[in-house]
């Protein structure tokens, strides 16, 4: 994405990667940091939390935000599958007086609950943000900002006494539809030929046009665009090489991730992973 003057623009964030991590088995996602902010979104199951105030047992629908250069991670225990909702972002300074929340300076602080009412508005906007960011239709920078805006604002109203109901916004898809796009998620890893299980599912012929009208592509188009969603945070958050990328992004030939990548952000993986706000 093209890192744009807010001043001349309108546009105030700017969003580095995204992704939906499902916990398979006991499984620990080590310590890191980084120099963005970050939102991670626990559902469908409990962890514990590598938090920068220690260890922390979360339940689901537990909402963290980490500021840049704090240290976290994760733990699964293997009986549970929790979700995390990530996104990596950064805030421009005048949009980030805005929100006092956001800006508090206590990691503790910076940790809500969330009722079910709000954790499903938090995942239905994580969807808009990726559809906008992932088709590339016109403008698709300014939507992916205003959605963001519009994510940030329903937090802040969540964490004050008097706000705790989201926006008025579109009904989110019905749970044959998000039950299809947890399924495709999962295929991220598996190579072209090992995707029979996605195309088997139970309803999958009625479930796949449902998919279409809600997010304005085909399960298969979804799959590619995961792929380079997954891929960037990849780069972003491990020393992988790039041909350890590509095949955990279901590419055997790293020749062909680099072509897709190039072709669809702009930039060799190599070039966006030294400068993820690169411009096109």
């Amino acid at each position: 994405m093209k890192h744009l003057d807010p001043d001349s623009t309108g546009q105030f964030v700017d969003l580095v990667s995204m992704r939906v991590i499902e916990a398979q088995g006991a499984e620990v996602f080590g310590p890191h940091r980084h120099n963005f902010l970050e939102f991670t979104l626990v559902t469908d199951g409990s962890c514990r939390i590598l938090h920068p105030d220690g260890e922390k047992p979360t339940r689901p629908n537990t909402l963290y935000l980490y500021h840049l250069q704090e240290e976290h991670g994760a733990i699964c225990n293997g009986k549970d599958k929790p979700r995390f909702w990530v996104l990596h972002f950064n805030l421009n300074d005048s949009l980030s007086e805005t929100f006092v929340h956001l800006r508090q300076p206590r990691p503790a602080h910076r940790v809500w609950e969330l009722n079910p009412e709000q954790a499903g508005a938090f995942q239905w906007m994580f969807w808009q943000i990726f559809n906008e960011r992932s088709a590339r239709r016109k403008h698709f920078d300014f939507a992916v900002s205003t959605w963001l805006e519009l994510l940030l604002l329903n937090i802040e109203r969540w964490c004050t006494e008097s706000g705790g109901t989201s926006l008025p916004l579109n009904t989110p898809p019905n749970p044959d539809v998000a039950r299809l796009w947890h399924l495709v998620n999962q295929g991220v890893s598996r190579p072209n030929d090992d995707l029979s299980f996605l195309f088997e599912s139970p309803n999958y012929d009625s479930a796949r046009h449902a998919f279409r009208k809600s997010f304005g592509c085909s399960p298969r188009e979804m799959l590619f665009r995961l792929r380079l969603e997954y891929a960037k945070n990849l780069l972003l958050e491990t020393n992988l090489s790039i041909k350890e990328i590509a095949a955990k992004v279901g590419y055997p030939r790293q020749h062909d991730f680099n072509r897709l990548f190039k072709r669809q952000v702009g930039v060799a993986p190599s070039a966006w992973r030294e400068n993820p706000l690169v411009s096109r």
